[in-house]
């Protein structure tokens, strides 16, 4: 353990007493860049405690079996012998934040640095860890001068999710500002389509990355499209069934059956009156995110049997989400 006098390890400069120690005794961040640094340090000190108090139940990272997950903590923080912290870059608006950092380390006599672009969100006044695009190396190319334009999402337990959105009357600035930060949030998030409603907009509105499908199953994903006050029709007799997540409710994914081809009615972000036959995964992700937009979750087109079995989870991720975010 550092003794308080020591620097502290997170290369701020300052003693450990006077840094990151208040802040692993209890003491709230008050941004999401002292958050980052003194979870660096707590993996530098061997706190696993800290790590998992400051994660949000969103986040990939986030695990139910507290032991295991501590334990896994607590064995990278011994494999690796940490050299340097570099700080690239923060960007921080309201309730959601960005941290680029370059992490100098090794692990059994080899290096392991590595560069991460950290996504935080703040809830109930407290920031969290939500997740992070990691890549080898130091990497100042994930720096970007663009001002920060992630939303914060609303997640499974949230009303908003349950109400049919409004139709869009005008593509004004603010829609097309709300485009951009949707588009922001959901490639922050790795997700192929984000709906209004899950960044707190009820308005009928959704985008995709479009699925360009490869062999087994598996897809890259393509140019975005932007789908305002959509009309599905004629779907497919033919149906099929595949895995199917949701932001919103992370941690769960189940098989949905869905038809194999949808017609779509849309207006574009220009304004053009647009009019399409969809197929195979393009057709299921615009079916999952215009159900957004009517209030339904991929959860309620399960049948009962399933739905009875995901039952236990769901109740689980609605008490973590409204313990850690109040919802």
């Amino acid at each position: 353990m550092t003794n308080s006098e020591d620097l502290c390890p997170c290369c701020s400069g300052e003693k450990y007493s006077k840094c990151c120690k208040p802040f692993h005794e209890g003491i709230l961040p008050k941004s999401a860049l002292e958050l980052m640094r003194s979870r660096f340090s707590a993996y530098v000190l061997n706190l696993p405690d800290y790590i998992v108090a400051t994660t949000h139940p969103a986040s990939p990272e986030y695990s139910e079996d507290k032991f295991s997950w501590k334990r896994s903590i607590s064995r990278f923080s011994k494999s690796s012998s940490f050299q340097k912290l570099e700080i690239l870059d923060f960007k921080e608006k309201n309730t959601v934040a960005t941290v680029v950092f370059t992490a100098y380390l090794s692990q059994d006599g080899h290096d392991a640095t590595y560069t991460e672009k950290s996504y935080f969100e703040k809830a109930s006044h407290k920031w969290l860890y939500r997740g992070g695009q990691l890549v080898s190396g130091h990497a100042p190319n994930l720096v970007t001068l663009a001002q920060l334009k992630i939303l914060p999402l609303a997640y499974y337990g949230d009303p908003i999710l349950r109400k049919k959105a409004d139709v869009v009357t005008d593509i004004s600035e603010e829609i097309k500002k709300l485009v951009e930060e949707m588009i922001e949030t959901m490639d922050a998030a790795n997700g192929v389509g984000l709906a209004a409603p899950q960044v707190h907009h009820s308005i009928r509105l959704f985008i995709i990355r479009t699925p360009l499908e490869k062999e087994e199953g598996k897809f890259d994903l393509g140019d975005v499209k932007v789908f305002i006050n959509p009309k599905l029709s004629l779907p497919s007799k033919e149906t099929w069934v595949a895995n199917e997540g949701c932001l919103s409710i992370p941690g769960i994914r189940s098989s949905v059956e869905r038809p194999k081809e949808i017609t779509v009615e849309y207006t574009s972000l220009e304004g053009t009156l647009l009019k399409s036959r969809f197929s195979g995964w393009e057709a299921k992700v615009i079916m999952h995110e215009n159900d957004h937009i009517n209030g339904v979750l991929f959860i309620d087109r399960l049948p009962s049997k399933e739905k009875l079995t995901l039952s236990p989870l769901l109740e689980k991720l609605a008490k973590r989400m409204h313990d850690n975010l109040n919802l």
